[in-house]
């Protein structure tokens, strides 16, 4: 993986956990419930989680009963969530998710992989990871920022109202630098470069969600109604046979 993509996660650690607060902040929250839906009952599963960041859904996955497996490449991520969170079900490694997996064929039942792909700048041999260390049948479930959506910017009324995006140039690749928790580099590709990614692996897409917030997130949060009219994140479930 790029170099400066893990040396800017390391900076970013320690703010990105403080402010996701174990995936209870606005934005996690509508991501998670769609991923947790589509994953369902984990009991008794052996779950790689690729891009655990700092371990708030291994640890998750580990008190529904799954036996996990968390993977990220940036160490400050992996301090935090060996300080954080922990559980006899859950282990983590440091692996480098451009490259080939430290894993023999066919060893779990579950992958998930939340805001990964649209921050590492390859993903099809990770998707081929994925596909060789998955039993046959077996689950992969990922989320992302919405490709479609989410580099283009909000076009507002005379009220200051976020109405709708104006989208351009969507099917030109670019890496771009954001700034959410510090500095981090956000590559962008076409949702189609997603789904051959899954082909090319020999998986196909079994169910493809756009989640936005529950009712009771817009009335905590009225200022965030406008994530009703365009969707920020995308959630996938792929399957191995």
């Amino acid at each position: 993986m790029r170099v400066d993509s893990i040396n800017h996660w390391d900076i970013a650690a320690e703010t990105y956990s403080e402010e996701n607060n174990q995936g209870r902040n606005f934005h996690s929250q509508i991501y998670l419930a769609a991923v947790n839906e589509l994953l369902g009952n984990v009991k008794g599963k052996y779950v790689l989680d690729a891009g655990c960041g700092d371990g708030f859904f291994s640890l998750e996955l580990a008190r529904k009963g799954a036996s996990v497996t968390a993977v990220d490449g940036s160490d400050a991520m992996l301090n935090i969530a060996k300080r954080k969170h922990v559980h006899h079900n859950l282990q983590y490694y440091n692996m480098d998710l451009t490259r080939k997996l430290a894993f023999e064929d066919r060893f779990f039942d579950i992958a998930v992989a939340n805001m990964l792909l649209m921050d590492i700048p390859e993903i099809e041999s990770f998707v081929f990871e994925v596909a060789r260390v998955l039993k046959k049948p077996g689950t992969f479930i990922f989320s992302i920022t919405h490709p479609c959506f989410f580099l283009s910017d909000w076009e507002e009324n005379k009220n200051n109202i976020k109405m709708y995006k104006k989208i351009g140039n969507y099917l030109d690749e670019k890496v771009e630098e954001l700034n959410f928790w510090g500095k981090t580099l956000h590559y962008h590709r076409p949702l189609s470069k997603y789904t051959e990614a899954i082909e090319k692996a020999g998986m196909y897409v079994s169910s493809l969600r756009e989640p936005v917030p529950s009712r009771k997130s817009i009335e905590l949060y009225p200022e965030q109604e406008y994530h009703y009219r365009i969707p920020s994140f995308l959630v996938i479930r792929a399957k191995s046979i």
